[in-house]
């Protein structure tokens, strides 16, 4: 079998649709399109992938309209893709996969064709791709480092690009019970991490700080607004419930785009890792959010690892 990822927003809670696929490899699986798809190529792709993939219909429009031959080995299909297939980006093929990166005008997006050696041989990097179901498994049965570590790892809001989708930082000397403390006595954080910190009551209870933030209701047009929230934790607090108190009740509050539903977001807090997704809007989708620490990290090292990469900044898992 091979996989198929889409990384894109309009595609789930975690922003990504995958879909395994029947073939022996990813060449097997072009091969078997070439022919398939030529009659309709946009309808067959979403019926096959289960998602409407932007521009990868071009490659096999092409190859009917230029009666191309069907490639023979992953150098002839490279030839082709990279002549024929429409990405605002790049395209790269190797012996075990294919991986695209393009965009719509209006977000990244990202596909990747990838088999199971492939897989098997860089499960640190690719766990959390191949993962397509929220929330991610929270139980723990090994000992963390000798050093604790919380690793918080998020998209971003606002105009996206794969330099800054997302952002990984890593606190070391705390684990996920530690950290409500931790975050009230720090101020430098980005904007994301600066509403968490507010959010977070004397009581230093993390899912009901996440709770707030994914009713949160204060916007500067794209970006949040935290002001007031980045210095002494009282006060940042004072903001954050007086905030929550302007959209008490209401079904949809103000966000990036217009309006958001609270109700359809997310969170969930077990000893070592915290996820929530925060709704923010209907064609654009959710936003991530995941803090685990070291003991949560080494139950989970491939899953660990591939959060880190995922929202580390670049586009291609094999980088």
């Amino acid at each position: 079998m091979i996989c198929f990822v889409y990384r894109s927003p309009y595609h789930g809670v975690l922003g990504k649709h995958v879909r395994w696929l029947p073939d022996a490899s990813v060449l097997d699986w072009f091969r078997r399109a070439w022919e398939e798809a030529a009659p309709d190529p946009d309808a067959w792709l979403r019926a096959e992938l289960g998602a409407d993939v932007y521009g990868l219909d071009t490659i096999f429009d092409e190859a009917a309209s230029r009666s191309l031959p069907k490639p023979e080995t992953m150098a002839e299909l490279r030839k082709h893709l990279k002549r024929h297939l429409y990405v605002e980006g790049k395209v790269i093929v190797d012996e075990h996969s294919v991986r695209a990166l393009t965009d719509d005008d209006e977000v990244p997006l990202a596909y990747f064709f990838l088999d199971e050696k492939l897989i098997a041989q860089r499960p640190h990097r690719l766990a959390y791709y191949l993962h397509d179901e929220w929330p991610l498994p929270a139980e723990t049965t090994a000992d963390g480092d000798d050093e604790p570590v919380t690793t918080i790892v998020m998209s971003q809001i606002g105009d996206v690009d794969w330099d800054t989708q997302g952002t990984v930082i890593r606190l070391k000397g705390v684990r996920l019970p530690g950290l409500g403390a931790r975050l009230r006595t720090a101020r430098k954080w980005p904007e994301e991490l600066t509403l968490l910190r507010g959010c977070i009551g004397p009581d230093d209870d993390l899912a009901a700080a996440l709770d707030r933030m994914n009713r949160w209701g204060a916007w500067d047009d794209q970006e949040l607004d935290v002001t007031g929230m980045d210095g002494d934790h009282e006060a940042a607090h004072r903001v954050a419930l007086d905030v929550m108190a302007q959209v008490e009740g209401h079904e949809i509050v103000p966000g990036p785009l217009g309006g958001r539903r609270p109700a359809l977001g997310h969170a969930e807090v077990a000893e070592h890792l915290a996820q929530a997704v925060f709704h923010i809007d209907d064609e654009f989708g959710y936003l991530q959010m995941f803090l685990f620490d070291d003991v949560w990290a080494a139950a989970h090292p491939g899953l660990a690892k591939s959060l880190r990469r995922w929202f580390g900044g670049s586009w291609d898992p094999l980088k």
